[in-house]
Order: C-alpha cells, then sequence, then structure tokens
C-alpha cells in the first residue's frame, strides 16, 4: 500500500516548482504563502511523514497536530516530529511561513513530541538564521551533505532549548498521553477500553478525566481520529473503498461507509470525488 504523503522526496518534487528551495537527498526549505500552492489543501489531512520545524513570517495560520488544535501567529515556531498526523484548517490571507524539513531526528530527541515556541523574537530570529546558514550550504557546496545534516541537528537540538511549557495539571497530562496514544493508534485501534488499558485507568476514569479536560467524549476523539486517518487514506491513495475500511479495521465496508456518512454528512465515494474538483 502506497500512501501519498508530505516526506521530504515527495515535498522536494512537487513543491520545488513553487519557489521552495531544497537541500539535497535529507530536506527541504521553504519560503511561501501557506494558502497559495494546491498541495496544502484547508481541511485535508495529511501524514507528514518527516519533521518540520515551522516558522510564522507574517499572518496566522490554524493548524491541528496530532489532534490538538494550535492557532500559529507571526513569530511563533512550531516543531511537528516525524510521522505527526497534520491537518491545516485555514490561515490568513496574508500568511507566510518557513520550514524546515528534515528526515530523522537527533537521537537523543527521538520520540519528541510537537511543541509551539511564541513571543520570544530572539529565538526567531536565531532558528531563522540556521535556514539561512543550511541553504547557504547547500548552494555554496551541496557534495558537503554532513555539514548540512550537523546543521539541521544543532537546529533541532537548539530547539529543545526554547522549550517553556507550564507545568499540565493531573488531567491535562494525561490528554496529553492519550492523545499521544490516539494519534499513534487510531487508525485500527476504535474500543475505549484499548486506550483505557494501555494508559492504566479504568474506563469510566479515563472518561470523567478526558471530558472534563476538553469537553470531548473518549469516543468522539476516537471517531475524530479515525476520520483524519479515513480522509488520508481517501485523498492520498487510490485504495478501493473496501480495501481503506479493511486497512482501518471496520469488519466489512458497509460499516466504513455508514461511519463516513454520519461523521460527514458525504460517503467515501462522494468525498474521495470532490476532491479531484
Amino acid at each position: 500500500m502506497e500512501i501519498r504523503n508530505l516526506d521530504s522526496k515527495v515535498a522536494m518534487n512537487e513543491l520545488v516548482r513553487q519557489g521552495y528551495h531544497h537541500t539535497g537527498d535529507y530536506g527541504i526549505i521553504l519560503n511561501a504563502s501557506a494558502v497559495n500552492t494546491d498541495f496544502f489543501k484547508l481541511g485535508q489531512p495529511y501524514r507528514a511523514l518527516d519533521g518540520r520545524i515551522i516558522l510564522v513570517q507574517r499572518g496566522t495560520m490554524d493548524v491541528e497536530i496530532d489532534l490538538v488544535r494550535r492557532l500559529l501567529r507571526e513569530g511563533d515556531i512550531a516543531l511537528v516530529p516525524p510521522d505527526a498526523l497534520m491537518l491545516i484548517e485555514s490561515a490568513s490571507s496574508d500568511c507566510a511561513v518557513s520550514a524546515v524539513v528534515f528526515r530523522q531526528m537527533p537521537q537523543v530527541q527521538a520520540t519528541v513530541e510537537s511543541f509551539v515556541v511564541s513571543g520570544d523574537s530572539v529565538a526567531f530570529a536565531r532558528v531563522n538564521l540556521y535556514l539561512t546558514m543550511i541553504f547557504d550550504q547547500f548552494d555554496r557546496n551541496p557534495v558537503f551533505t554532513d555539514i548540512i545534516v550537523h546543521f539541521y541537528d544543532a537546529l533541532i537540538l537548539d530547539m529543545f532549548s526554547l522549550r517553556h511549557e507550564e507545568p499540565l495539571s493531573r488531567s491535562g497530562a494525561f490528554m496529553q498521553r492519550f492523545l499521544k496514544l490516539l494519534a499513534k493508534e487510531g487508525r485500527t485501534k476504535h474500543p475505549v477500553n484499548f486506550y483505557a488499558d494501555r494508559l492504566c485507568v479504568s474506563p469510566n476514569h479515563m472518561s470523567t478525566l478526558v471530558r472534563g479536560e476538553s469537553g470531548l467524549t473518549v469516543l468522539q476523539w476516537i471517531n475524530r481520529a479515525l476520520l483524519r486517518e479515513a480522509k488520508v487514506l481517501l485523498h492520498h491513495t487510490s485504495l478501493p473503498i473496501s480495501e481503506v475500511a479493511d486497512t482501518l479495521g471496520f469488519a466489512t465496508p458497509s460499516f466504513f461507509i455508514h461511519f463516513f456518512h454520519q461523521q460527514t454528512g458525504c460517503t467515501p465515494f462522494q468525498y474521495r470525488k470532490q476532491l479531484l474538483r
């Protein structure tokens, strides 16, 4: 099964024509308006196989990263780890971003979660400088890829020194763990009990924590994750609907079609057809 995900090779092939600069076989740097490319469809989720650091140069961008909604503003820096489930809900008409896409995390930070650094102009300027150095190095002498790799690693490690997050409440910390597990397992694991067992709590206690923290039930979150995965497969693969249903763990295609229609108001066939317009 081949999924059309936004890994760096795909991005290099499809985005370089938009004026983006690729840095060899390791990653890319881009500077563009988030709404001026056909590759990023608003409201359409995708799997970002590679990681990325995003700098919002201008405007705002409403994104969802592993089911967590974030409003990125001018001056914000976001780190998105490899294999994240991403969705761009909207972007202001003047939105412009710079980003670097990287193949892997430094080993010491291999299991990092996404985070955002806001309101630090010094940090923003420093990360911008890293991007400039990476591209300048490639432009000057692309043969020395080891130097570029070390620039990437230094940039990512430097990002962690900028991370300043308020301590989470007990329910907030649990919610974070739940969403991380859901982003990883949501494609095929649908029962509430699965997540309760993995998080070592009873289903009732889990429901209380999740609803109290988010206002949504555990099942609503599971359905949300499952719908995101369904849209990824419908958009980024040519799999028959029956195979999409099987990939997502539905007993029959009719169960999947009923679920999708219940969640979106259209069938998977209709959704896929809309994307081709």
